[in-house]
Order: C-alpha cells, then structure tokens, then sequence
C-alpha cells in the first residue's frame, strides 16, 4: 500500500496506516523561518502516543547557517526555551523514497498556554485559510518550483543551456524518474517536468489541490528531490541565482478560488478585461502589495540578483494576460482552469510565508475598492510606467513594515523578520567580496547546500 492523503485526523486511521505499512519511524518536521525542514524522527510506537515533541524556539530566528543570535523573540536571557510541536495528522503521507518511514507537519505551540507560536509560518497561514472559509470559499493552488542539479563535487551538471530538450531529459532520467516515483508513491501528483533554461536546470509541476494540502507538498517535494538526487551522486539546489549569469531558480504559485467545488473565477460576470469581478478584485490586492511583500518572497542576498530585466523572474509592479514577463499572470479563457499566477517568489522562499502574502493580499482585494491598473501589452522593461520592485534586500526591507504585513504575518514576526534580514544584508557586507557584481562565495556556502 502507498502513501495517501488522510480524509480525516483520527489517530486510529493513523495507526492502522501505520500497522499496515510496518512504519517504524515518522519524520515529524517544522519549517523555519528560512523554509529549511526542521524537526525529529521518532519511532512509531512513541508517536502513536500522540505526545508531539518539544524543539527550541529559536529556530525560528536563527541563520540559514544556524548561527544563533540575540532577537526580541529569544535570547540568553530566555534560555532559549522549548515550543510543543503538534503533529497535523491531515498532513501524514507514508514515505515514498525509503521504505518503514512515514512523514507528517507539525505546528508548534506555547508549552504553557497551547497557543499557537506567533513565529510559525504554518500558523499564519491557517489563519488567512480560515478567512477565506468564512466567506465560503475554498483556495485551490499549485506551486511550480526550479532547481539546480550539480555533480557530487558541485560541479555543473552541464554547462550549456538546452530547454524543452527531450534528449537532455532522457539523459536525466537515471534520477528523475526516480524522483517522480518517490513523489508519487508519497501522494504528491507531478503534472509535468522539463529541462529548463539555465544549465542543469529543472521545473517540476505539482498538480493543482487545496491550498494547505499543496503548502505541504511543496515542502516534502524539496526535501525529497534533494535526497533520491543525492542517492544518485547529484546535489541540488532551490537557491534563487547560483549563477549570475544563468536563470534563476522561481517558485510560482496558480491560485483560484471556489465555491462548492466550482471555480468562481470561472464565469464571466462583468464587462472587463478579466471579465470576473471576483478575479479582478483579487488581482487588484495582489498587485497593491507586491512592493510589501517582496522581503518574503526573496529573503535571500543571492536572490536580488534573481531580479533582473528579460530573466523572467519580474523586477516591476505588472500583471497581463498569457505573459511571462510580468508579476501577476492571468489565465482566462480556461474555464474551470482559470487562475492567477504569481511569478515574483524565489524558489529557496517559505512556502508557507510566501502563500500566507498572497492570500493576505488577495483577500484585501477582495475587501478594497482598489482599482486595476493597466495590463502590460508588449515589453514591460522598455516602459517606465511601471513601479520598480526593490533590487536589494535593503530596499524590501524598507518596504516589508507595513499595516497589512502586520496584519498578514503579526507584529512579532515583522518585528523579528526585519532584524533577520536587517542581519543578513550586515553579514553580507561585512564577509562577501565587494568587488564584484557575480554570486560571490559567501553566498554559495551560505544557501546553495541547505535552501
């Protein structure tokens, strides 16, 4: 028996999952802040038990290096107390690419209280989930993500660049067949994949599915494309830009909203360029805090230099119909297929971060007034018009403190996140060569191994 999605949360359903496949250990794992799967693996039978696990706090404020310094949320002071981490069983699949394991998310909360920790990704994003239920909706989502495969020695894979190739695929599969079986066997549905544009480079579809469901997808399809890759000699990385001069590595998500299963997005109701209002509104707020949430969806150093001109990672405040060049891409015409696709987010960002922003920003769209800017026809780079999105972490920064931030991600996150990141771009100055515009060395030993 493979792995399947659990209809219910019911520790007996886990259990016989559990008995019927000889499970012996579960991966129980919490995302930090950076998106790094954190977490422990614990034997089944102390698992069925239901207890969850305690993991100190701070991991939600540490580096990508996990370097530990001193925030408002935990210091010397504190002791660098423990958080309970909760296991969501909606979110237990059994292990495709080993045999006797299983995985599951956890979400953590106050030892004392239960509260949920004001610094989980995984929280936030529940809460903008439970915005949209109240209104009836469900969110539907699917996340296409790029990565880098290298050597063992971190050499190139290739050195040239050979999109759509089919011949260049075939030689991948001695590991990408692997990897697709693997996600398969875990429940996690791949569309499609194809040799991308940079060298080595490749894109993985996950199949379109309910919000949460595919947020967690999106986490296990990373940590198991490294692991079946690296069984195979083959590192990767999802690091925005390991070469500055190759295609950077994107994580666009396809969003829609729906009403009893049907696609509101999906009927034309109004006389406009989208033709849904629905739609058109939620665009709006997606455009209206792209600026804001640009330190979210690139939180790394490399990943600014993502951000450039005719790379189609999007450098301006844009949206149009079938175009890839801008921020926010329309698919209408589709039906039931009928989406918006936002392109800004790096592929090393937090899923779970990066989908709370556009939720947050889609649901004040659809609560303002705002109105729909003009559609890019033609080339965006060559029209001035548009808003430029911040070339530096130092400029999304000064972007990211806002009211809606804060009411998307809480005042201790911001708070937090913005001494973070105010540390990174410090480090950053103070350790990188200079002198030269290209993906320095810091950068590479700082994100291409763990993001």
């Amino acid at each position: 028996m493979h792995a399947q999605v659990l209809d219910t949360a019911h520790w007996d359903r886990v259990a016989a999952l559990c008995r019927d496949n000889d499970i012996h250990t579960i991966e129980c794992v919490v995302l930090d802040t950076w998106g790094i799967p954190r977490g422990k693996r614990i034997p089944t039978r102390q698992f069925l038990r239901g207890a969850g696990y305690a993991i100190a706090n701070v991991i939600y404020t540490w580096d990508p290096t996990c370097f530990i310094f001193s925030t408002p949320w935990v210091n010397e002071a504190d002791g660098f107390p423990d958080m309970h981490a909760v296991p969501d069983l909606a979110s237990f699949r059994i292990a495709g690419w080993t045999t006797g394991v299983a995985i599951v998310m956890c979400d953590t909360v106050n030892v004392t209280t239960g509260e949920p920790i004001e610094m989980d990704a995984r929280n936030m994003l529940k809460r903008q989930l439970a915005r949209f239920a109240a209104l009836g909706f469900e969110v539907n989502a699917a996340t296409e993500l790029e990565c880098h495969f290298f050597k063992d020695d971190w050499s190139p894979l290739y050195d040239d660049i050979n999109c759509y190739s089919i011949a260049r695929g075939a030689e991948m599969e001695s590991f990408m067949l692997d990897i697709r079986e693997a996600l398969r066997k875990t429940g996690i549905e791949v569309e499609a994949c194809n040799v991308e544009y940079g060298p080595g480079q490749t894109e993985i579809n996950l199949r379109y599915g309910p919000l949460m469901e595919m947020a967690d997808a999106t986490v296990y399809f990373k940590y198991i494309v490294r692991t079946v890759a690296k069984r195979h000699g083959i590192n990767t990385t999802f690091m925005a830009k390991p070469f500055l001069l190759e295609a950077g590595n994107g994580m666009h998500v396809h969003q829609s909203l729906s009403r009893q299963g049907e696609n509101v997005f999906a009927s034309k109701d109004e006389d406009t360029v989208i033709g849904n209002s629905l739609m058109r509104k939620y665009l709006t707020g997606l455009l209206a805090h792209n600026k804001e949430l640009q330190l979210i969806m690139t939180p790394t150093i490399s990943g600014y230099k993502r951000v450039q001109d005719y790379s189609f990672s999007p450098t301006q405040v844009t949206w149009g119909l079938d175009h890839r060049l801008v921020g926010v891409r329309s698919i209408i015409g589709a039906g039931a297929g009928n989406r918006l696709e936002s392109r800004w987010a790096a592929a090393d960002a937090n899923p779970y971060l990066v989908l709370a922003g556009v939720l947050g920003a889609g649901m004040d769209g659809l609560e303002s007034d705002y109105e729909l800017m003009e559609q890019v026809v033609g080339d965006p780079h060559i029209d001035d018009r548009w808003d430029r999105l911040p070339v530096d972490i130092e400029g999304a920064i000064a972007n990211f403190d806002s009211p809606f931030t804060r009411s998307v991600y809480g005042d201790i996150f911001v708070d937090n996140f913005i001494i973070m990141q105010t540390r990174e771009a410090e480090e950053f100055r103070q350790n990188a060569d200079q002198s030269s515009p290209d993906v320095t060395d810091w950068e590479i030993k700082r994100y291409r191994g763990v993001i």
